[in-house]
């Protein structure tokens, strides 16, 4: 999956969706980190939330390969709640960082192992809701075995011990890092810069067509 190949879009229509929770299930069945189910999907009460948004990967027009949600938490608004406050909400760092705006990347699965280019597509994301919404941290919850990656790529800090996440059976590790600090860390990696110029656009479009239907 390189960065030339691997397009992410917003998950809008009832067909996107179904393709979202049909990822995550034959994801997280894969190790059995969920019981099974007759209508093989996977959702969470998070999906019907204004400020979660979830997100389909595809190469070129093939079907999608890789699923992500972010979620926008703005204190003091009705976009209040990521599943982070479920699992860390006890934790003080998170509590200093749920203090301010910030977005969460939950639900991560691939149909195969995710490499190096569908993560930075991943975080292009979630640093592009940063920037639309201008808030200040980027948190993640990635499995214990994978918080590594996010670490010595993006320069994410380990903010608490694993607990087990929202839904399944495994444990995951809470990283953060701010905005500034990621900008900082990713500075001059053209594939970063050039990816989240691209998510951001990509919002900046879906977000305008939204407008324009409502209007």
């Amino acid at each position: 999956m390189t960065e030339a190949t691997l397009t992410c879009s917003l998950a809008q229509t009832p067909e996107d969706l179904h393709h979202v929770y049909r990822l995550r299930y034959e994801c997280y069945r894969r190790d059995e980190s969920i019981p099974r189910h007759d209508e093989e999907c996977f959702s969470d009460p998070y999906d019907g939330m204004p400020n979660h948004f979830s997100f389909l990967a595809r190469r070129e027009s093939a079907d999608p390969i890789g699923t992500v949600r972010i979620s926008v938490v703005r204190p003091g608004t009705d976009w209040h709640t990521a599943p982070c406050h479920s699992v860390f909400g006890d934790h003080p760092a998170f509590q200093r960082i749920a203090r301010e705006p910030f977005v969460e990347a939950s639900r991560l699965c691939f149909r195969r192992r995710a490499n190096r280019d569908a993560l930075m597509r991943v975080v292009s994301y979630m640093a592009a809701l940063a920037d639309f919404y201008e808030v200040a941290w980027l948190v993640a919850c990635p499995r214990v075995e994978h918080s590594p990656m996010y670490e010595k790529l993006f320069g994410f800090l380990r903010m608490a011990e694993p607990r087990q996440y929202a839904g399944v059976k495994f444990e995951t590790t809470l990283l953060a890092i701010s905005r500034e600090a990621l900008d900082r860390h990713t500075n001059g990696t053209k594939s970063m810069d050039e990816a989240r110029a691209r998510a951001l656009a990509h919002l900046m479009d879906a977000a305008g067509r939204t407008h324009a239907a409502h209007a």
